[in-house]
């Protein structure tokens, strides 16, 4: 299988005017098909802005985009998981994953994110069979094609 490694990223606002920082990937029919990534695996940084656009500081994005490569670097090897959306603001950034396995996602994460220092990191485990959040995350913010 071949992961197109193209992303969408999107300016937007949140209901209360709050700047939101959207990225995804739009071209993930191949995989939502095999029908085997089953579960999305939600890992969410919490972060305190002083700004009033809510959205984080620099040294801190920095960092994220550190961690966010260590995790691709580690999860989507394989195509074990895959990163479907990303978003940042209202002091939160959320990466959205599908997977094949928890288990092994659970794994590799932990794997990836022992070359950091703790993290305010917390992650959620949903079943998504049909992709729900994914096609929502298309259908507000883009593209006809998936």
């Amino acid at each position: 299988m071949i992961l197109d490694d193209t992303w969408v990223a999107v300016k937007a606002v949140s209901d209360d005017d709050i700047p939101l920082l959207v990225r995804y990937r739009p071209y993930l029919s191949n995989f939502f098909e095999t029908g085997v990534y089953l579960q999305r695996m939600d890992v969410t940084w919490n972060y305190e802005s002083f700004d009033p656009s809510l959205l984080p500081p620099a040294d801190e994005m920095l960092l994220m985009g550190q961690v966010e490569d260590a995790l691709v670097d580690i999860l989507e090897d394989d195509y074990q998981s895959i990163l479907a959306f990303v978003f940042t603001g209202e002091n939160e950034r959320w990466w959205a994953w599908y997977t094949t396995d928890i288990d092994v996602a659970g794994d590799r994460l932990n794997d990836a994110l022992s070359a950091f220092d703790e993290l305010p990191i917390s992650i959620t485990v949903i079943e998504d069979p049909e992709w729900e959040e994914y096609f929502g995350v298309m259908e507000d913010f883009g593209e006809d094609e998936v």
